[in-house]
């Protein structure tokens, strides 16, 4: 998952590792790029310039909505597909989001529906990009609830 924010790598990286420590994932001592969760499944973020991945008329869009320009591409992995893996990675993205005043993109399976829409829209902010959105924390909180919740790997 992608969160872009405001802040600067180096701000963003404490955030990272306080967050994935929060959700009980464990760093590797012979690999620090792989954390683990408690059965095993490997997670790992990397940190890049906000444009590295994410087109520059989405940033625009996202820096009017937000009042300030993105600074930080912010990818939180798993690295395996499996789908209880899932809902932690969600959660991970929204705390960070929140600490880091930061935009989560979710890709969906389907384009969603108006009432997923509205439903994420009035809980927090929502900004719809072709069949993708980017969701500020409260909107994140959100879909990690709402029974459709998925991550698209």
């Amino acid at each position: 998952m992608c969160v872009l924010s405001p802040y600067t790598a180096d701000r963003v990286e404490p955030i990272v590792v306080a967050e994935m420590t929060a959700e009980g994932l464990d760093q590797s001592p012979l690999h620090p790029e792989y954390w683990h969760s408690a059965d095993g499944l490997p997670y790992g973020y990397s940190l890049d310039a906000a444009d590295s991945e994410t087109d520059p008329s989405e940033l625009r869009l996202l820096e009017q909505a937000d009042g300030r320009a993105m600074r930080c591409d912010i990818m939180l992995h798993i690295f395996v597909s499996d789908l209880a893996g899932r809902p932690a990675l969600g959660k991970l993205a929204q705390r960070v989001a929140e600490r880091t005043q930061g935009w989560v993109f979710v890709e969906f399976q389907a384009p969603p529906s108006a009432s997923l829409l509205g439903h994420l829209e009035n809980a927090g902010r929502c900004i719809g990009v072709n069949d993708y959105v980017y969701l500020d924390a409260s909107a994140m909180a959100a879909w990690n609830a709402h029974p459709a919740f998925h991550v698209l790997k």
